[in-house]
């Protein structure tokens, strides 16, 4: 077989690994003791849950927008959100939902918090903490970031639940990995139990969710792996587990053209009276600008304008998740949610004019590919991992499969292109395939233009990101070895300890770290506390974006200028990384 091998599929599923059935089961029957709450925007309407709510825009022909909101603690979370939901008020905007970004902390059990990362955003503690969100008055808002596929589980989705929180948590998550988590039977098994009492409490409208961006289908080069994999989301959810599944996705994807395929391709493979599929479409985080914030405007204008488009023509039910011109270079505020969520808004204005001049049949094309290929593409998973010797029909199995995989091996071992003729075949670049190899060949260009190819020659540099963005890792990863060094790729959600450890295993000295979610400062402390605890003498280099909340900050501030006075190296300038790591 292409890609990975039976025997290495095998091993992902541990000698005793309990069985996923008996699992699920347990979840089943402690559901009725569990009492599930709605949100204030479903106790003041006139339905049951928030599915019935949404079944109800859907046949109205009603297009809504969200945005997401990740404030520094829940009180400045709750007051935000209802701070855009007054102003929407006002203009008219049609907004109800939000998606809350917690820190990842939250997915932590508070014993294994070994390390503050100082994240930007706030940490719910109490079950209260999500009520309190669940409270703002004609919300609901979607709590299932850091929810379900982590070692809190039994807490967070328990709490989802609670709270009224429709969506109880994210299966595509499960991949991550956080620092000082290491029995993942133990959290993966918490995990089976809470989509057992999700599976419950299916009429009272509480579900599942995935978001393609943060799992397997963010390291395709060929967006047919997003059809895929949602399908086998939903076949280890809806089939094996017996609770309602949704899909998200649009974070990675900026072509306008594959992201109104993709939402046609889900919804047509995946709809039922019961159960609309999509959740929502999120703006696309890869090309704006940091150096002309204005600028971005144009961008995010051209993916909500076909957003809409392509919402009139399906009718999905998807809301719309515009992301604020601000989201490169830092956590985005209430303002700048605000300015961009109107912007968009708008674009509703006259948009019958546009649909009298715009052709879908290229998309509608598109999206007969995307069902045919991705159909191809899940049967090609549970064809690898029945012929491997795992259980399919075994929850448990399935989600450890999830747990466990080389995110490296996933499309060359399931894509159909490479099943039947051993090449890849790409149908539809992803941002993975063409962006980044865009900017890998723009900044090979730079280092041979400043005179540093090969200058590291000789030289052996460990690159690690301590979360689960790629992208940054990937062009490091090039520039350093277009300047000649070995570079050792200690991959991505990579904890302090481990990433010392491989440091050692391989020798190296020269360490770098990127990070995206706020914790640099976090992550650079821990990395000298580390350090000093190992008596060890070695050389760290930081990258990504570089901020964090300060205390007494509300808003994330540059922690460059901090983390070098510290002794590290911080800078996004690989040129003048790569002129240190010459002298070192």
């Amino acid at each position: 077989m292409a890609g990975a091998s039976k025997e290495y599929i095998r091993s992902l599923i541990p000698d005793d690994l309990p069985d996923g059935r008996k699992i699920l089961e347990e979840g089943k029957k402690a559901g009725p003791s569990i009492k599930g709450g709605r949100s204030r925007l479903v106790r003041e309407s006139p339905f049951d849950n928030y599915v019935e709510l949404w079944k109800d825009c859907i046949e109205k022909g009603e297009l809504y927008w969200a945005t997401n909101v990740g404030l520094a603690t829940v009180e400045e979370e709750a007051c935000g959100i209802a701070e855009i939901w007054r102003w929407a008020q006002k203009l008219g905007i049609k907004y109800h939902s939000t998606l809350a970004i917690p820190s990842t902390l939250t997915a932590i059990p508070k014993e294994l918090r070994n390390y503050d990362s100082k994240n930007t955003s706030y940490v719910p503690e109490t079950v209260e903490d999500y009520i309190a969100l669940e409270d703002i008055e004609g919300m609901e808002v979607m709590q299932n970031d850091q929810a379900l596929g982590v070692p809190n589980a039994w807490f967070t989705g328990i709490s989802d639940i609670v709270a009224g929180s429709f969506q109880a948590g994210c299966i595509s998550q499960l991949m991550w990995n956080q620092p000082g988590c290491d029995d993942h039977v133990s959290y993966v098994t918490d995990m089976l139990k809470v989509m057992g009492v999700i599976a419950s409490k299916w009429d009272e409208g509480f579900g599942v969710s995935g978001y393609s961006d943060d799992t397997y289908p963010s390291y395709c080069a060929d967006a047919i792996a997003y059809v895929g994999y949602a399908l086998f989301e939903h076949y280890v959810t809806t089939t094996l587990c017996g609770a309602r599944y949704t899909i998200a996705y649009g974070g990675l994807v900026s072509d306008v053209r594959i992201r109104s395929a993709l939402l046609k391709a889900f919804h047509d493979l995946l709809w039922t009276e019961e159960q609309p599929p999509v959740l929502f479409v999120q703006a696309s985080t890869t090309r704006y600008w940091d150096h002309d914030l204005e600028a971005n405007y144009g961008m995010a204008a051209q993916e909500m304008l076909m957003a809409v488009l392509a919402e009139r023509r399906y009718k999905t039910g998807a809301v719309i998740l515009p992301v604020p011109i601000t989201e490169k270079v830092h956590v985005p505020t209430i303002e700048a949610i605000k300015g961009m969520l109107g912007a968009c808004a708008r674009l509703e204005e006259n948009i019958e004019q546009w649909e009298d001049v715009i052709d879908f049949s290229k998309i509608d094309e598109m999206a007969e590919v995307m069902k045919r290929e991705g159909a191809k593409f899940f049967n090609n998973m549970l064809e690898v991992l029945s012929a491997a010797g795992l259980d399919i029909e075994d929850p448990m199995q399935m989600l450890m499969f999830i747990k466990n995989f080389n995110p490296g091996l996933f499309e060359e071992t399931f894509h159909p292109s490479v099943r039947e003729t051993g090449k890849l075949h790409t149908y539809f670049p992803t941002d993975m395939g063409s962006l980044t190899k865009n900017m890998i060949d723009k900044g090979m260009d730079r280092v041979r233009n400043a005179g540093l190819e090969g200058v590291l020659k000789g030289k052996k540099v460990l690159v690690a990101s301590a979360d689960a963005h790629v992208y940054g890792l990937r062009y490091v990863k090039n520039m350093l070895q277009c300047a000649g060094a070995e570079v050792v790729d200690a991959g991505v959600d990579a904890s302090i300890p481990y990433i010392l450890d491989m440091a050692d295993e391989e020798g190296v000295s020269l360490i770098g770290v990127s990070t995206h979610n706020g914790q640099a400062l976090g992550i650079a402390e821990q990395l000298l506390e580390e350090i000093a605890r190992r008596d060890r003498n070695c050389t760290v280099f930081m990258g990504g974006v570089l901020n964090t909340i300060l205390p007494g900050h509300s808003e994330p501030s540059d922690v460059k200028n901090l983390i070098n006075e510290r002794g590290l190296f911080a800078e996004n300038d690989l040129l003048k990384t790569i002129a240190m790591l010459r002298e070192q």
